[in-house]
């Protein structure tokens, strides 16, 4: 055996030469998986995605460790080379998935409980005859009118316009400003579709608490 682009290193005789491309598919699969496990890691811990150099390199180096520790043999240049060039493409592909379970984790974190009540949503010539000490009650002023969302039994006398068969969903956590279509801490839905937003919310990974 020629030891011309080999060296001894702990009595183990490595390839000086070794190429990437002579690793094991496995071993290939290992360290794609741990540098993306790094730059994850870069980013929780400083907040702020290696796109630097000086970052980058960070992120090699821990890779690296763990390569040698798992006892595969590759030349930290073979490392820099596939990983360093290319890593911006690599860092948005992370972050994706970094945003997508964050996104999860605040669904998770949303507990969304649906109301037994019926809701009408309605234009008042004004509050004077409104409940306003009622448990729900969402009067809403502007300078062209007077709007209500109240209880379907609550509608005041004085009522100029309204609609039914509102049902409601309350917010327990917080929502994101960017939603639209929010009431605050509430959520409005038709009737005839308050089963099918139940089941779309569930299926988004909100938490449901089904107390209906």
């Amino acid at each position: 055996m020629s030891r011309k682009n080999h060296k001894m290193v702990d009595g183990r005789l490595l390839q000086t030469d070794k190429k990437y491309s002579n690793l094991k598919m496995d071993q290939k699969e290992k360290i794609n998986r741990w540098i993306n496990e790094e730059i994850c890691r870069y980013y929780k811990e400083t907040g702020i995605l290696p796109r630097k150099d000086k970052e980058f390199q960070t992120v090699l180096n821990r890779l690296y460790e763990r390569i040698e520790n798992a006892g595969i043999w590759i030349p930290y240049g073979e490392i820099y080379k596939r990983f360093f060039g290319s890593r911006n493409g690599r860092i948005d592909k992370v972050y994706g998935q970094i945003q997508k379970e964050e996104r999860s984790l605040k669904k998770a974190q949303i507990h969304i409980e649906p109301l037994t009540y019926c809701f009408s949503v309605c234009k008042v010539e004004d509050y004077s005859m409104v409940d306003l000490s009622s448990a729900f009650c969402f009067p809403q002023k502007t300078d062209e009118e007077n709007s209500l969302v109240c209880l379907t039994e609550q509608v005041p006398e004085n009522v100029t316009y309204r609609e039914d068969k509102w049902k409601a969903f309350r917010i327990k956590g917080q929502m994101e400003f960017s939603l639209i279509g929010i009431n605050t801490d509430y959520i409005l839905v038709k009737q005839d579709d308050f089963e099918k937003a139940i089941d779309a919310l569930d299926h988004a990974g909100y938490t449901i608490e089904r107390n209906i």
